[in-house]
């Protein structure tokens, strides 16, 4: 089930042939022995492949066959993938704001409830940001307006509030946010759904991305464990951490990825 939504131009395509070959790759299933090729050569993709090895193992100890999850930037589906695999009867929702990216999903995904659209602190329309020449990059505010190496456009499209968007009888188990700095946004608009049932969380934070929304570290920490009730940790160890030490983490720009549970 897709939710559609008229938002401006829409005939965004892939502009590069690493991203159609990344797509198809995830499409026929042979994205992680690519991946494990690519390692050998080139130092980024050992990191990047052990960082998905590790997201993988996170999830297969989180979710349950009967899990839901909330998937919010999905683009190609790497995290979809695992999560319809870990918890093929769970009710899954997938919110990606690119055209072109939302079909791909639909058509890869009959069981999950594609949205078109991005989420913010309110539902209405905003103007998205696309980079052409790396979508991964795109966003709510364009954060290469000063960067000639990157090839823009502007794209009206739908925002939306998981406080109001999400059905009412609705009890995410697990959210994955990769916003590309609107996750304090993202936030704002879920702090009933997160207070109340306390789903796990998996999100991006860090330099590059958080202070182009006037985000810092405390912001997300006041958010998440004051105001929701959850703890923050890295991935990789379960210990909570204290503002100060988020605060470092970001601030050394070597850890993006974040936990926020009960």
């Amino acid at each position: 089930m897709t939710r559609r939504f008229t938002t401006g131009r829409t005939r965004i395509r892939p502009v590069t042939i690493r991203e159609t070959l990344v797509d198809s790759a995830i499409r026929w299933g042979v994205d992680e022995p690519l991946l494990k090729l690519r390692a050998v050569l080139s130092p980024r993709h050992r990191g990047y492949l052990h960082e998905q090895r590790e997201f993988r193992r996170l999830l297969a100890n989180w979710l349950t066959p009967t899990s839901n999850c909330i998937d919010i930037g999905a683009y190609n589906g790497r995290t979809l993938a695992e999560i319809v695999r870990l918890a093929p009867q769970g009710r899954h929702i997938a919110y990606e704001p690119l055209p072109h990216k939302c079909r791909l999903l639909e058509r890869r995904f009959p069981s999950v409830e594609v949205r078109q659209a991005a989420v913010a602190d309110r539902s209405g329309e905003k103007t998205f940001t696309v980079v052409r020449d790396a979508p991964a990059l795109s966003g709510l505010r364009d954060r290469w307006q000063r960067d000639g190496d990157h090839r823009t456009e502007e794209l009206v499209v739908r925002i939306e509030a998981l406080d109001t968007d999400l059905p009412r009888d609705y009890v995410p188990d697990f959210i994955k946010v990769d916003v590309e700095g609107a996750e304090r946004l993202v936030f704002e608009g879920a702090v009933k759904t997160i207070k109340t049932h306390k789903p796990m969380i998996l999100f991006e934070h860090g330099k590059g991305g958080a202070e182009h929304y006037d985000t810092a570290p405390a912001d997300i920490y006041d958010l998440l464990t004051r105001e929701c009730g959850l703890q923050i940790s890295v991935p990789a160890d379960d210990r909570p951490l204290s503002l100060e030490a988020f605060q470092e983490a970001y601030e050394r720009n070597e850890q993006w990825d974040f936990v926020a549970r009960p």
